[in-house]
This record gives C-alpha cells, sequence and structure tokens, in this order.
C-alpha cells in the first residue's frame, strides 16, 4: 500500500468546516449548489459518513 497524503484542497466537490465542535463536510456540485451534508467528530469520520450516505 502507498502511504500518500490527501490534500484537501484537492477534492473539489467538497467543501470542509468546523462548526461547533465537530466537523462538517458538504458534498457541492459543479455549479456551487451543496447536494449532501454530513457531520462528524473527525474529517475522517464525516467523510466516511458521505461515503456511508452515498452507497
Amino acid at each position: 500500500m502507498i502511504d500518500e497524503k490527501i490534500n484537501l484542497s484537492e477534492l473539489k466537490n467538497l467543501k470542509f468546516e468546523y462548526i461547533k465542535n465537530e466537523y462538517v463536510v458538504t458534498l457541492v456540485d459543479n455549479q456551487g449548489f451543496e447536494i449532501l451534508k454530513v457531520y462528524g467528530i473527525s474529517i475522517v469520520d464525516a467523510i466516511n459518513d458521505l461515503h456511508q450516505n452515498l452507497i
């Protein structure tokens, strides 16, 4: 397995925020509309929640 770090700014369709002691990840379409918003105690938890909601 390759140990490669992800630069969050490269994830163009995801918006990352920290609001009220939790991380918020929002899926954004090409026109800027927010499609899905998920929450987690870490960025990884929020991304995993996003993934679970999509499958």
